[in-house]
């Protein structure tokens, strides 16, 4: 292994040794208040050398948020698509709320970079990386949608349409379970989960055409 090769490894180690570290202290409900000095310690690293990688917090919240999605999208791409849209639409909807409910160490972070606030302020190359992530997920959402109203087996409505429907009922899910409870009382997570698929996938659904009404 050359010298520049193992300085390469030595810095992504560290570089998620920082991730690491950051993510456990803002498992709390007072993260905001965490500083660079105490992620330092908590990863036994010099307080400078956190600004070797990261240029500010708000730069780790960013990278934590994009590792986040970046790992479910990999994850989603690896579903089954051998099988009919409804039941490939019904495992990818599946996995991604488990797959918050399993990582909700990240929910804090997350949902403070999805606040508005906080792309106003943020810098450019931060702001490319989540539009570029953005456009796989529509791109991914795009092809499976496109595919069940092909199949005949979602209603043929505008894709955008439906993505906004879905993205709505989503984010209203996750919500929920990242919270832990709706309308005052806690969720029962496997019942909450297969009930939102369901939901989702009866509005995707195409309805049968009826046939008119024989009078006389």
């Amino acid at each position: 292994m050359g010298i520049l090769e193992r300085k390469q490894r030595e810095f992504a180690r560290r570089e998620r040794d920082i991730l690491d570290a950051a993510l456990n202290l803002f498992d709390s409900d007072d993260w905001l208040s965490v500083t660079v000095e105490q992620i330092a310690n908590a990863a036994e690293i010099g307080k400078g050398t956190i600004y070797k990688h990261f240029p500010s917090k708000e730069a780790i919240y960013a990278r934590l948020t994009l590792d986040f999605y970046g790992a479910l999208l990999s994850h989603l791409r690896s579903a089954d698509t051998e099988q009919g849209s409804m039941e490939t639409f019904r495992q990818v909807a599946r996995f991604a709320l488990r797959y918050h409910l399993d990582h909700a160490k990240f929910r804090r972070v997350v949902q403070y970079c999805k606040r508005g606030d906080f792309k106003n302020r943020a810098a450019p190359e931060l702001l490319q990386g989540f539009a570029k992530l953005d456009a796989l997920f529509d791109e991914f959402s795009t092809a499976l949608i496109q595919r069940g109203i092909d199949e005949g087996v979602f209603a043929d409505r505008p894709v955008e349409q439906v993505r906004y429907g879905l993205h709505a009922t989503f984010e209203g899910a996750i919500y929920t379970l990242w919270e832990g409870y709706c309308w005052g009382k806690d969720i029962e997570t496997d019942a909450f989960v297969e009930a939102s698929v369901e939901f989702m996938l009866a509005g995707l659904r195409a309805v049968p055409e009826m046939e008119p009404e024989v009078t006389g």
